[in-house]
């Protein structure tokens, strides 16, 4: 059932975006990726920061790299993670150790993303990345 959900909110997210269905070339996500951050979590409640994604690798449709998330005095965490896109990159999911990514391109230059574990640390977080220089 959790997988279901998850895949059925990665689908909605992907289609909302407006972005052509199929590509020529699937997108490059190659690079750091940062912006603010909203969460809400089952234990610690809501806590705002930033999020900085490093995707270090790319080899057709599929990336690795990592997150970095800071929060109001807290010190900083890594996590590393793995995705997969559809042609195109219409749709793209990722996973960390403990839960699941949902991204959308906005542009070339703009990643939304959405992360949610569930359980006993149940937890959601989306934000609006922007491509460095």
């Amino acid at each position: 059932m959790r997988t279901t959900t998850v895949l059925a909110l990665s689908l909605l997210l992907a289609v909302s975006t407006g972005l052509p269905a199929v590509a020529a070339d699937p997108p490059s996500l190659v690079g750091t990726w940062s912006g603010p951050r909203e969460r809400i979590a089952k234990v610690e409640g809501h806590v705002a920061g930033t999020a900085t994604l490093v995707i270090t690798d790319q080899q057709g449709m599929t990336f690795t790299g990592h997150l970095v998330r800071d929060y109001e005095g807290a010190v900083d965490i890594e996590e590393g993670l793995w995705g997969a896109f559809t042609p195109g990159g219409k749709l793209i999911v990722g996973a960390d150790e403990e839960g699941i990514y949902s991204f959308a391109l906005v542009d070339a230059d703009t990643l939304d993303y959405c992360y949610v574990e569930s359980g006993a640390a149940a937890r959601a977080v989306c934000a609006r990345l922007a491509r460095q220089p």
